[in-house]
């Protein structure tokens, strides 16, 4: 069951930003905002500000680095769980923490259900794994990460 729930989890947390970089471009010509966790997965629309475009590979490479992690703090908490016997209110707290975290994920997978655009094309929602500095250096732009958490 752990192998469903902890890649899931990982989808809420790279769709939350819950620790992520965002990409703004400077240049002569207006570019879009990128949003990675780490791997580029998300890019805001130049036409509307309720509108992201969603690389589906960038979200695959991001959603297998978060569930490695998961996997890696699941491992370690069931460990201490088996070294001891009396930690019944850490368990059941763990337990509640991922109910909240299967939540947390479906009201983000519904949130960004209403901003994802409407086709799916190279150029638009299903858009392919690009290099952003060369596509940046092109055009003459240049472009700064900074770490966020918890933005949209």
């Amino acid at each position: 069951m752990r192998f469903l729930i902890i890649p899931y989890i990982s989808l809420g947390l790279v769709l939350s930003l819950a620790i992520g970089i965002e990409y703004n471009c400077i240049g002569i010509d207006m570019s879009p905002t990128y949003y990675g966790s780490p791997f580029v997965f998300k890019q805001k629309s130049l036409g509307s500000s309720m509108e992201y475009f969603y690389s589906i590979s960038g979200l695959v490479l991001n959603i297998l680095v978060w569930s490695f992690f998961l996997f890696l703090i699941d491992i370690a908490i069931k460990f201490m769980f088996r070294k001891s016997n009396s930690m019944k209110l850490i368990r059941v707290s763990y337990n509640f923490l991922i109910g909240f975290m299967v939540a947390f994920t479906t009201l983000n997978i519904a949130m960004d259900f209403i901003t994802i655009g409407s086709v799916f094309d190279k150029n638009f929602n299903y858009w392919y794994w690009d290099n952003i500095d060369k596509e940046a250096e092109e055009w003459g732009m240049t472009c700064k990460g900074e770490l966020v958490s918890f933005r949209k």
